[in-house]
């Protein structure tokens, strides 16, 4: 039996190590999609074809990034090696709904050039730069969304024990009522702006989606700390 766990323990230690790589270049993609956006909005044509080269590349790292964490997730030797402690089901809880709360922190420079990406755009003024920012603007919110819905989670069985059951089913049906009305309220305020000028409405719509996403992984946040009694 203590062969086994050895051997679970030095699998965990390769799927944390292959996780932190992962994570490199999700950082890296994320870097390089920035610069690439900055380096798109240039008047030279050399510098805004780079940097729409750049904004791809950057994305598709990020996007590979996110697809191969899915596929290094928890597995059975995780399991068995935190079977050994205590509370493991609470842990991994508890640092889903505490990523909840850290992304919209993380993306609001995001947030930003798609909305300014958008006005420009409304404005008649937009170029490649501005449609792709305002292309990748609602990514982030909607990343954020299948978190709180665990869409992100639907075909992996192992997360789905682990993250699923009575209470955390409450938390999500909550965290997207707080959504709903949280959308509600926005489209209210969208369509005073449309009315006014409808160049900032459409401007509005990024920070909308990101407001409404922010509110539901909050909303789930709160949930988990006060259920935890934090």
């Amino acid at each position: 039996m203590s062969d086994e766990l050895e051997r679970a323990k030095a699998n965990e230690r390769r799927r944390v190590r292959r996780l932190r790589m992962i994570a490199a270049l999700g950082g890296v993609g994320l870097a390089v999609a920035f610069c690439g956006v900055f380096l798109a909005q240039r008047s030279e044509e050399h510098a805004a074809t780079v940097g729409a080269i750049l904004a791809l590349l950057g994305l598709c790292a990020v996007v590979a990034s996110a697809v191969l964490g899915m596929h290094n997730g928890p597995d059975s030797d995780t399991i068995r090696v935190e079977r050994a402690k205590e509370g493991y089901r609470d842990r991994v809880q508890k640092k889903r709904a505490v990523s909840m709360a850290i992304m919209p922190l993380t993306s609001l420079i995001l947030v930003y050039l798609g909305t300014k990406s958008a006005w420009a755009i409304a404005g008649g003024q937009g170029d490649s730069g501005d449609w792709h920012m305002a292309a990748l603007s609602p990514v982030v919110s909607g990343l954020l969304l299948s978190m709180v819905t665990g869409f992100d989670i639907r075909a992996d069985r192992r997360l789905k024990r682990l993250l699923e059951d009575e209470l955390t089913l409450s938390f999500r049906r909550s965290a997207l009522n707080a959504a709903l009305g949280v959308a509600l309220a926005g489209m209210v305020v969208v369509f005073a702006l449309g009315l006014w000028k409808p160049q900032a409405a459409v401007a509005a719509m990024p920070g909308l989606m990101f407001v409404t996403a922010s509110a539901a992984g909050l909303r789930y946040w709160q949930l988990d700390r006060r259920a935890a009694g934090g």
